[in-house]
């Protein structure tokens, strides 16, 4: 008897790290890659702490095969509102790469970027 496995429709061949230090002004490369069963383009974008990651912002960069990159790091910087809603900006967080192809897609598992103090 023959047992033949498939593949999913899009599968990843690398998911990011567990956990990450980076260090202020330093970089961090977060890996993610994924393929499709049929051999077509799979888009990757990435989220932190459940909201879209930007790109293109001069420190952050999505790699053709979809690591991303930050450089240079920074830490929590509080931005006050005078609304009251002030928020913190910095690298620190939980990242998850989203593959997707059509209307399928897929999230790897979480990886925790630490700032070293």
């Amino acid at each position: 008897m023959v047992i033949v496995a498939e593949l999913p429709a899009i599968y990843f061949v690398q998911q990011p790290p567990a956990d990450v230090t980076g260090h202020v002004g330093g970089s961090v490369h977060l890996g993610c890659s994924a393929r499709s069963r049929n051999l077509g383009q799979v888009e990757v974008t990435w989220v932190k702490d459940g909201g879209e990651v930007v790109e293109g912002d001069g420190r952050r960069s999505v790699t053709q095969s979809g690591s991303l990159v930050i450089a240079p790091v920074m830490s929590g910087v509080v931005l006050i509102s005078p609304r009251g809603n002030d928020t913190t900006e910095g690298d620190e967080g939980v990242y998850r790469c989203i593959a997707r192809q059509g209307g399928v897609a897929i999230v790897s598992t979480p990886a925790t970027l630490h700032i070293a103090s």
